[in-house]
């Protein structure tokens, strides 16, 4: 779920909540992956019949693939989670989770010196205790 999506349906506490359990999800993934790599490899052996041989060797490139895509997974949910709660505070106020949208989402483009697939994704918020407005990347 997008950050802006999520704060309009559920609140911005319930979807950094949600973020993370999603993202330690995929924290556990790649360490069963890492655990069947290496498992696979203990019992790797060429004096075992060819068809085994294969299939341990297979086992082991997709358990490694997998495993690296979920490490990364991980790491740039939890990095966008924690970017988006340290800017989920009123600078006037200084509440925490008490933001609504304020309707303003524009897209930063390359030109404003980020990176070239498509930028970043600027969400307004607005404070509800204060009524402060700022963005969140």
């Amino acid at each position: 779920m997008e950050l802006a999506e999520g704060i309009k349906k559920i609140g911005f506490r319930r979807w950094y909540e949600r973020q993370l359990i999603e993202s330690h999800l995929y924290l556990v993934t790649s360490f069963l992956c890492l655990v069947t790599v290496l498992a696979c490899f203990e019992g790797f052996s060429l004096r075992m019949p060819a068809w085994e041989t294969v299939m341990r060797l297979v086992a082991m490139l997709a358990g490694a693939a997998v495993c690296v895509w979920t490490l990364r997974r991980y790491l740039a949910m939890l990095n966008f989670a924690i970017r988006a709660a340290e800017r989920s505070v009123c600078e006037k106020c200084a509440a925490y989770d008490a933001l609504e949208l304020s309707g303003t989402i524009m897209r930063r483009t390359a030109a404003q010196g980020e990176e070239e697939n498509g930028g970043l994704l600027l969400i307004g918020v607005r404070c509800r205790k204060c009524g402060h407005e700022w963005t969140i990347e």
